[in-house]
């Protein structure tokens, strides 16, 4: 009998999440907690909603200048978000 490769839990327990469409209410959980971890209290005070729909991290904001400037790096946020998370699970950002 040949032995298999071992592979780490998480990474199983992700592939039986994932082929039992369960890790998209995982994704959700993940998006907001990364997005409280590396946007910081500062910003999280500023943060009135927060959910994550299709792909979408949708944002709302109590201040304008904010939004505007996470607007702008946008896509360095999608990028830091996803690193930390583990996996591309962040597509698009929308600020309102």
């Amino acid at each position: 009998m040949k032995r298999k490769e071992a592979l780490p839990l998480n990474e199983i327990l992700d592939e039986i999440l994932r082929q039992n469409n369960l890790d998209i209410g995982l994704d959700a959980a993940r998006a907001r907690q990364a997005w409280k971890e590396i946007m910081g209290e500062a910003v999280d005070k500023c943060t009135t909603a927060l959910y994550f729909d299709k792909g979408a991290l949708h944002v709302r904001l109590s201040s304008s200048v904010l939004r505007n400037e996470l607007f702008m790096n946008r896509r360095q946020l999608i990028e830091r978000l996803n690193n930390h998370i583990g996996r591309p699970v962040i597509q698009n950002i929308y600020f309102k």
